[in-house]
């Protein structure tokens, strides 16, 4: 498997393709007439097409099948799995053509959509591409300034072309889940599909790549009604299939996303229960983009560049990176002194808003070496009265990291460094201090938040975009020094984490929020669930 970024192609396992093709034709969960009609709008390497061939129960179907692909050798391939086949109930029509044009002027309806369909961002996509899915949004009554990648109007054009009892499934990142801008998307399926199936998995599918995939299914057919999730700890067990059956939480106005299947509804309503008393981090503090350079390579350097060119008197101490922050709940002046003596880029050229015939000629040289690489011809630079000059320069009072792996943190800018935007900028309101909001996020109950409120992704990564970290509920106290202190020794000694939040929920959860070890025990509970399902923990181990 190759993460192709321009064409999106991640082929599908053919353990994958042989459940859903059994699925779908197994009566006890769908109901297909005798004669079919069949579209697989990126066909590929023609994986379904085998499978449809080769299972039993498609052959007593007379199906029309019409497969499309814009690349020829692989439809090349698709066909000739047909042309091998002596499965004669397949009449197949191939159309090499981008599906985004092809369904512009096909006036069929089908049966069945089958198929993986590409994943290409917003920003690998041709003029005419985002044009094609912007009319596919606006004639399903969607919204067409949410498109971020092209499998949502591969999705919205399959269900648009099923027949009145006609079945969909597709193989689709698992964000339609979780992601903001699918909740539009994700109303429009439960609206227009009648049942809907959904298969998570605790393994990353596709070999090289840390993409988090499930396979949809769904039908307009009336008889059968209902969302179901389903979880596999292994792509293997499709085969038996064995199958956890998740919880059914969509019917919600509050911690509504669909990847909460895995937690009951009396567990989500124990968790709103705190919601309601509870302030967000926005009630504590203003939270902003780190610094946006364009460039980083060019515009943040290390010690070596400076004193090569003579930068110092421009530049400020900077993080780039979360990897470069040690495992503390606080930077300090120390921390970053360990980093510049690595050789680490932790400087930001901070030039003023003028020309640059005022800087010195050693500058000069410098800005001149980055045209060269054509640094000045960047959209963002671009726009600027002075490519080379960077705004909102300032160091902010704690920083959140945008991604982490096994927990989030809020850290305390002693070192009062800049940060890119990896990062969130906190800025403590009246009455607040970030230590303490540092200490306090720190907590089993915090954490549970920030994965209902986020995303995941393959290889365990957490994200919480600007709102939804601004939305994280914090049981905000004044904290001791001395607790403090103790929780940033824990981390630097990279203490386990089951015992550094033993301590911080006995700080927050029971000694300030005067909860019981009942409700603690069950916070821990629930915690480990949600942290073990992105984290890859099956229910096995």
């Amino acid at each position: 498997m190759i993460n192709q970024k321009e064409n999106g192609s991640y082929y599908t396992p053919e353990i994958m393709s042989d459940f859903i093709v059994k699925r779908i034709f197994d009566t006890k969960f769908y109901k297909l007439p005798k004669k079919i009609s069949v579209l697989e709008p990126s066909v590929g390497d023609g994986i379904f097409i085998q499978s449809l061939l080769n299972n039993a129960v498609s052959k007593k179907t007379d199906t029309a099948l019409d497969i499309v692909e814009r690349d020829s050798e692989e439809l090349e391939k698709a066909v000739s799995l047909f042309k091998g086949s002596k499965n004669k109930k397949i009449k197949l029509e191939s159309h090499l053509q981008d599906f985004l044009e092809f369904q512009r002027t096909n006036q069929k309806k089908y049966d069945l959509v089958i198929g993986n369909p590409p994943y290409i961002k917003k920003n690998h996509l041709t003029k005419r591409q985002l044009e094609l899915c912007e009319k596919i949004h606006q004639k399903a009554n969607l919204s067409d300034k949410k498109i971020k990648n092209i499998w949502t109007a591969f999705l919205i054009s399959g269900v648009e072309s099923l027949t009145e009892n006609g079945i969909i499934s597709f193989v689709l990142p698992a964000e339609l889940l979780q992601v903001s801008y699918a909740k539009e998307l994700r109303d429009y399926l439960r609206k227009t599909l009648h049942k809907i199936e959904v298969f998570a998995f605790n393994e990353l599918v596709f070999d090289g790549i840390e993409q988090d995939v499930i396979i949809i299914i769904g039908t307009k057919s009336s008889k059968q009604k209902g969302v179901s999730f389903f979880q596999a700890n292994k792509l293997t067990d499709l085969k038996k299939p064995h199958l956890i059956p998740g919880n059914t939480n969509i019917d919600r106005d509050t911690l509504d996303k669909w990847t909460n299947y895995i937690l009951s509804e009396d567990e989500l309503n124990f968790l709103d229960s705190f919601k309601k008393d509870i302030k967000a981090v926005k009630d504590y503090a203003k939270v902003q983009v780190g610094i946006v350079t364009a460039a980083n390579n060019f515009f943040i350097v290390d010690r070596s560049v400076v004193d090569k060119f003579e930068l110092k008197p421009y530049v400020k101490k900077i993080l780039q990176k979360s990897s470069l922050i040690p495992q503390s709940l606080s930077i300090t002046q120390n921390d970053f002194s360990v980093l510049e003596k690595k050789g680490k880029p932790v400087f930001l050229l901070a030039l003023p808003d003028e020309g640059g015939e005022s800087l010195p000629k050693k500058v000069r040289e410098y800005i001149k070496a980055g045209e060269e690489k054509k640094v000045h011809t960047g959209y963002k630079c671009v726009i600027r009265n002075n490519w080379f000059h960077v705004s909102s320069v300032w160091a902010s009072e704690g920083l959140f990291i945008k991604r982490s792996n096994l927990f989030p943190r809020i850290l305390v800018n002693s070192a009062k460094i800049m940060i890119t935007d990896a990062f969130y900028r906190i800025s403590m309101k009246d009455g607040f201090d970030i230590k303490s909001l540092a200490f306090c996020f720190f907590n089993s109950l915090t954490f549970i938040f920030t994965e209902l409120e986020g995303r995941y992704y393959g290889g365990g990564v957490l994200e919480l975009v600007p709102n939804e970290f601004k939305n994280i509920s914090v049981p905000y106290f004044k904290i001791k020094d001395k607790d403090i202190e103790k929780l940033d020794e824990m981390l630097r000694n990279k203490k386990p984490l089951a015992e550094i939040l033993k301590f911080t929920d006995k700080v927050v959860l029971k000694e300030k929020l005067k909860l019981s070890d009942k409700k603690i025990k069950n916070i821990n509970h629930i915690y480990s669930k949600l942290v073990n399902r992105r984290l890859k923990v099956s229910a096995d181990e």
